[in-house]
């Protein structure tokens, strides 16, 4: 709105008092801020935050991989060195949910991700799709255009721990027309949908943020799963693979006014089975079941992995 004249005579405001709710008691406002403060607490693990900002800032560091036949037994693991390409802006940062799935991934037996054709949706970063790549697999990592380069400097960075028959490569898919012919070839050469026709594994990290990015990735999901009235372009997919984070600003309740008559506040992590983004899944004919659950040191009171299928029962 336009700024009044600093000269010019502001009335004073009506107050109408029959429509002003009533204070919470000072006791009753005291535990709902102490409340909030140990929700933030929650919200911040450090072995994930330290990831997310080595990400940030472009620094190498180390992650651990599980390894095969007896090495396993005796929980000896390999490392190798990571890098990603410090963000232009805050968009591409790595999230905190594709650090959780990622730990997670390194735990799993070194068969999980060797030889699997893997497609991550909205790569973003392009975190989560080149460490499958350093684990193994075959990777297409999907984002809109724009994306492109910064994903393409990531991949350089990390060449060398991507080693064949492993692959990572970028290709460009718009979730809001997934079925659309225009979605952009892949530097391997074959065109994006066969890509998603011969996946085996779909993963989405952090996808949803809003209204708008949630409507395009629930088309995108019936379009791969066929609840769309059409074959499934991911018809060989063993596995859909979804981590989210909650969020008080869009999914679960957020931090409302402190008044009587406020909506009802989340105060605690558990409460994250309100989530409105697994009910509009579940409501659109996909079933929700949990993943696995991350190493102890990663485990996030707000992060979730989930598998997503179609829903037979419905």
């Amino acid at each position: 709105r336009q700024s009044a004249s600093p000269n010019a005579l502001v009335p004073a405001p009506a107050i109408i008092m029959a429509d002003t709710p009533a204070p919470l008691p000072t006791e009753a406002l005291q535990a709902r801020v102490l409340a909030l403060r140990k929700l933030a607490n929650a919200d911040v693990v450090p072995a994930v935050q330290d990831l997310v900002q080595a990400c940030c800032s472009g620094a190498e560091f180390t992650l651990f991989r599980s390894v095969s036949g007896p090495g396993r037994a005796i929980g000896y693991k390999k490392t190798f060195p990571f890098r990603m390409e410090p963000p232009a802006s805050s968009a591409l940062c790595v999230s905190e949910a594709a650090v959780v799935f990622g730990a997670t991934a390194c735990e799993l037996p070194a068969a999980t991700w060797r030889g699997a054709r893997v497609v991550e949706l909205g790569c973003g970063s392009g975190y989560v799709g080149v460490l499958l790549a350093a684990l193994g697999a075959r990777v297409t990592l999907t984002d809109l255009p724009h994306v492109a380069a910064f994903t393409s400097a990531t991949l350089a960075l990390n060449a060398a721990v991507i080693r064949v028959p492993a692959s990572a490569a970028f290709g460009a898919w718009d979730w809001s027309q997934p079925r659309s012919e225009a979605a952009g070839a892949v530097t391997a050469g074959d065109s994006l949908l066969h890509e998603l026709a011969s996946a085996d594994v779909a993963v989405a990290a952090d996808p949803v943020g809003d209204e708008a990015a949630q409507r395009d990735f629930l088309t995108a999901a019936r379009a791969l799963l066929g609840l769309d009235g059409q074959p499934a372009l991911g018809r060989s997919l063993r596995q859909l693979l979804v981590v989210h984070k909650h969020q008080q600003s869009f999914c679960i309740s957020g931090y409302s006014a402190p008044t009587d008559g406020a909506r009802p506040t989340i105060t605690q992590a558990d409460e994250c089975e309100r989530c409105m983004f697994r009910r509009n899944l579940e409501d659109a004919g996909i079933k929700v079941t949990l993943w696995h659950r991350p190493p102890k040191e990663f485990a996030h009171p707000f992060v979730e992995m989930w598998a997503l299928s179609r829903d037979v029962a419905r």
